[in-house]
């Protein structure tokens, strides 16, 4: 399995990424490389597996080809004799493809030892400890009828010599020995509610084709794309040598439920399974929320504090992943700032995030942002009313020494966002008297039902905010960096 692979010069990846041995799940915001990763993992062992590989001047960095592409990789298995090397460290196994452009412009693929030295590749494909790469790519995937899904149990029988051996001599022993195989498979099947068989159709072997069968009826057209993308997932781990599977979109055709389950059954896969996919999906990072989360800059949760890991994982729920996914966030305590700001990025099209928090427990989801290294601002009120003393209270001032010491832009408002707005003259009295109570006064200490009104009726009369200090402060801040 894969332990560690690093790019160089390979479209947009440059890096390195520590990967577990089971699962792993990359996630970041759209275009950011994440799909870029299984693809330049397709191609670090495109030679080894001799699969077929087209290398495109656009796959260089910036379609720079001067310079080759590197790819090394690091195997947990330190028992594959044409890949072992030793370091500091002792016995080690992996390889360094390189990709560069001869003088008659083709590209050529070598690979090479951590040594620099040079590989027998018809030895090297004998290996028995060398993983299968397995792509499952983010397309509709057609029936289960379809050749695409007989791939899996083709996969069963031609990998195998022993299963190309019995190919000739009975096509009723191949069956017997994918037994196993199918039962396992049925077995998954029960824990998505699903009660499937599988039949092979009886002409020739090198025309399997696969039916799925619901209790007594036959469906060769009817199960869901979701159920498909299960089975094309399991059939292709199925295999009893070492296997690598990329998922494109894990999330791709699964409804909240469905995939949550799929994600548990992953973790209870062999050992001689590796799992990598990508995500867009706030359910797959808040089932997961932990080391099996990577994100595309190479970041791991694991660096988090236990203490945020619990309080994350507890709160993030899919509108708070935004953290995860977008960029320039602001955090926010309430409805009121959410509401606000949400309006005026949406009139003024601003690429900003805005995360309630839901309170004032801010310190989990700033650890979570300084990590993936995005740029965050933190709103909050000085609560100056509460301290009877017209000064912030001790809650305040701990969250502004928290982000002073993490260079992190804390902007705060004058008692709460409310009387802030009010002191500013930016509520109009029309939306003071739309209140339930008339004073002024009430701004200050508005309850929860109260903020919703105001900030609804600060939409509604068109309140023009450009002007306001929150505004200014978040401008200058994403604008300075």
């Amino acid at each position: 399995m894969i332990e560690e692979i690093e790019f160089q010069n390979f479209r947009n990846l440059n890096g390195k990424y520590s990967l577990n041995q089971k699962l792993n799940v990359i996630f970041g915001k759209n275009n950011s490389g994440k799909t870029n990763l299984l693809e330049g993992i397709r191609l670090a062992f495109s030679l080894i597996t001799n699969e077929y590989f087209k290398v495109r001047k656009s796959d260089f960095y910036n379609s720079d080809d001067s310079n080759p592409i590197i790819i090394k990789v690091k195997l947990s298995s330190n028992d594959i004799p044409s890949l072992n090397y030793f370091d500091s460290e002792g016995k080690k196994c992996g390889f360094i493809l390189i990709v560069r452009k001869t003088q008659t412009g083709k590209y050529i693929k070598v690979i090479k030892l951590y040594n620099d030295a040079d590989v027998d590749y018809e030895i090297l494909r004998e290996e028995e400890k060398i993983p299968n790469i397995y792509m499952i790519p983010l397309v509709r995937i057609d029936d289960l009828y379809s050749d695409w899904l007989s791939v899996g149990i083709s996969k069963f029988i031609e990998s195998e010599d022993k299963y190309s051996a019995l190919m000739v001599e009975s096509k009723e022993r191949i069956k017997s020995s994918m037994i196993s195989k199918v039962d396992l498979f049925k077995k998954f099947c029960e824990k998505f509610n699903q009660n499937f068989d599988i039949e092979l159709t009886e002409p020739k072997i090198t025309d399997e084709k696969v039916y799925i069968v619901n209790g007594d009826k036959e469906h060769n057209y009817s199960i869901g794309s979701g159920y498909k993308s299960i089975a094309n997932i399991i059939l292709n781990t199925m295999d009893e040598k070492h296997n690598i599977i990329l998922i494109d979109e894990i999330e791709n055709h699964l409804h909240p439920a469905l995939l949550r389950n799929l994600l548990r059954e992953i973790k209870q896969f062999n050992d001689n399974v590796q799992i990598i996919a990508t995500t867009h999906s706030p359910i797959v990072i808040n089932e997961l929320m932990n080391e099996e989360l990577i994100d595309i800059s190479g970041a791991k949760l694991t660096n988090l504090s236990d203490l945020n890991k619990r309080k994350i994982s507890k709160f993030l729920h899919p509108g708070r992943c935004e953290i995860i996914f977008g960029d320039n966030i602001v955090l926010v305590e309430g409805i009121t700032e959410e509401l606000l700001l949400k309006n005026y990025i949406m009139q003024r099209q601003k690429n900003w995030t805005i995360v309630n928090v839901a309170g004032i427990m801010f310190e989990p989801y700033i650890e979570l942002a300084v990590l993936l290294n995005k740029k965050v601002i933190v709103i909050s009120d000085t609560d100056i009313l509460l301290s009877g003393q017209l000064t912030p209270t001790e809650r305040y001032k701990n969250l502004e020494k928290y982000c002073n010491d993490r260079n992190i832009k804390l902007i705060s408002t004058y008692n709460t966002l409310e009387s802030d707005l009010y002191r500013e003259g930016l509520i109009p009295n029309e939306v003071c008297c739309l209140l339930e109570e008339s004073s002024h006064n009430e701004i200050f200490v508005a309850k929860n039902g109260k903020k919703t009104v105001i900030a609804e009726k600060l939409i509604d009369s068109d309140v023009d905010l450009s002007n306001w200090h929150i505004i200014q402060e978040i401008e200058n801040e994403f604008n300075s960096n």
